[in-house]
C-alpha cells in the first residue's frame, strides 16, 4: 500500500500514533519497527539506544531514543511486555532504519501481555492506511514540503 508516496506493507500492523508497524511471530512474540511516515518525519537516523533485552515494557513507555538531526525521542511502546530481542545491527548502523524499515531495519522484539486482547487495536490493510492518512492530517505532514526527508516508494 502507498500513501503519498510513501510504503506501508499490508501484511503488517500499525501503531499510527507511534509512527510503528507491528509483526506478530510465529512464537507470539511481536517485533516492532519504525514506519516509513516515522522516518520521513524524523529524517536520517543517527543512533538507535534501546533498553536492555530483559527489561519489562510498559505500554506508553520507552522502549529506547532515536536521534536524529537536531533532537533526540524516546521510542515508546504500543504495548506492554518483555524485551526479548534488539536489533543490535543497529548500534553500529543506525541508518538502516531509513534504508530498510520494514525489513532489516526492525527495532525491537517483544513478548507481549494479553497480546490477543490487544491485536485488534493495530489495523492492518486499508484500515491501517486510513489511521496513518487521519494521523498524518493531525500532525499537518505535506510530503511536498523540502525539509521532509520521505522514503518515496520508487
Amino acid at each position: 500500500m502507498i500513501l503519498h508516496g510513501l510504503e506501508f506493507p499490508d501484511a503488517l500492523r500499525y501503531a499510527p500514533e507511534h509512527s510503528l508497524w507491528l509483526r506478530e511471530e510465529h512464537d507470539g512474540s511481536v517485533t516492532l519497527g519504525l514506519t516509513a511516515y516515522g522516518c520521513a518525519l524524523y529524517g536520517q537516523i543517527f543512533a538507535f539506544t534501546p533498553k536492555r533485552v530483559g527489561t519489562r515494557i510498559e505500554r506508553e513507555r520507552s522502549f529506547g531514543v532515536v536521534e536524529f538531526a537536531k533532537a533526540a525521542a524516546s521510542a515508546r511502546s504500543p504495548l506492554a511486555g518483555e524485551l526479548l530481542a534488539v536489533n543490535e545491527v543497529l548500534l553500529e548502523q543506525p541508518a538502516l532504519i531509513n534504508r530498510d524499515c520494514y525489513g532489516e531495519g526492525w527495532m525491537v522484539r517483544l513478548q507481549p501481555e494479553d497480546w490477543s486482547a490487544m491485536r485488534d487495536e493495530f489495523p492492518r490493510g486499508e484500515a491501517a492506511l486510513a489511521a496513518i492518512a487521519e494521523r498524518m492530517r493531525l500532525d499537518n505532514f505535506d510530503p511536498a514540503n523540502a525539509h521532509v526527508q520521505a522514503l518515496q516508494w520508487k
